[in-house]
């Protein structure tokens, strides 16, 4: 079983435009909203996948409501915690050529303590040794730092795999609570490591330094687009596919995905980054990706370029 956790899942909106400019009023197209979270894209893209998910989280309002009828109707299972106040809207203003855009993220509704300990009994609930969790994304007002660091420490206990991707302090404090696989945004692995990483030689040391902590399996895009996963034992680098971009934002939702599914399937961790790489490449260079209708791209998986390095021991 997969099971994702957003503890801040949003409304996301869409504008196109035709060229970004300040101080100016803006003409757009009619906007197009869809749902954000990397928890939420993720068991999307596992619904492409075939693969089936649980959906947790803290929802309010209306918004949060909408939430949770699109995955019923995509029948993804979700089991979230409800709150006072309304799911936060995030906005992307983007140039029709996508060459720039702009993304405004709200904060969130505040959580209460209560909420919080409803969010744990429910996370105890559907613990099950074994099973595969990615615990994502951003914390709301009201949510201390150290959320995701206590939910791995007691998912790890009943034997739950951990995928943990989430930003600056909770992030840190996460890690040292020693998560099956780490997914950070390269920003925040720059943060932790205390060095850029630039290229595939840089990502090998960062990846060395959080194997190093115990941490079993790493994934790493580079700025361009490339993929550096790691397990103790090998390293997996993945070129980026070349493809037409139509989507700026979720695509490294996308390859969480393929990951996640890759991984679930026991895949060798070869063919996990060739698919999760192709797969993301599938997502961001068709704008109907999410028709409803199965995703092909067994096509672009052959054109993933790979090279795979042993670690020595």
């Amino acid at each position: 079983m997969i099971i994702t956790l957003t503890p801040n899942p949003s409304v996301d909106r869409t504008l196109v435009v035709s060229r970004l400019k300040f101080n100016e009023i803006l003409l757009a197209e009619p906007a197009l909203l869809d749902w954000g979270g990397k928890g939420l894209l993720a068991s999307r893209g596992l619904k492409e996948l075939g693969q089936p998910s649980l959906v947790l989280g803290f929802v309010g309002g209306g918004a949060g409501k909408m939430l949770e009828d699109g995955l019923t109707k995509l029948n993804i299972q979700s089991d979230f915690v409800w709150v006072d106040g309304e799911t936060r809207s995030n906005t992307v203003v983007q140039e029709e050529s996508n060459d720039w855009y702009m993304l405004v993220n709200e904060p969130g509704p505040r959580v209460t303590p209560e909420n919080i300990d409803d969010i744990f009994i429910k996370a105890s609930k559907y613990a099950n040794p074994g099973d595969i969790w990615l615990v994502a994304g951003s914390l709301p007002p009201g949510v201390p730092e150290d959320f995701f660091a206590r939910l791995i420490r007691m998912l790890k206990a009943k034997g739950v795999r951990v995928v943990f991707d989430a930003i600056s302090a909770p992030l840190k404090l996460g890690v040292q609570e020693v998560p099956w696989m780490l997914y950070p945004e390269v920003a925040e692995a720059e943060r932790l490591v205390g060095f850029e990483i630039l290229n595939f030689d840089m990502a090998k040391r960062a990846a060395m330094h959080f194997l190093q902590q115990g941490i079993e399996n790493v994934a790493i895009i580079l700025e361009k687009g490339g993929l550096l996963l790691s397990s103790r034992s090998l390293m997996v680098m993945a070129s980026p596919l070349k493809v037409p971009v139509v989507r700026v934002t979720g695509g490294r939702s996308a390859l969480c995905a393929g990951l996640l599914d890759g991984f679930a399937k026991g895949l060798p961790l070869v063919e996990i980054a060739r698919y999760a790489m192709a797969f993301r490449g599938a997502y961001v260079s068709n704008k109907d990706f999410y028709s409803g209708g199965p995703v092909d791209f067994q096509d672009l998986i052959h054109m993933v370029d790979i090279r795979a390095i042993p670690i020595s021991q």
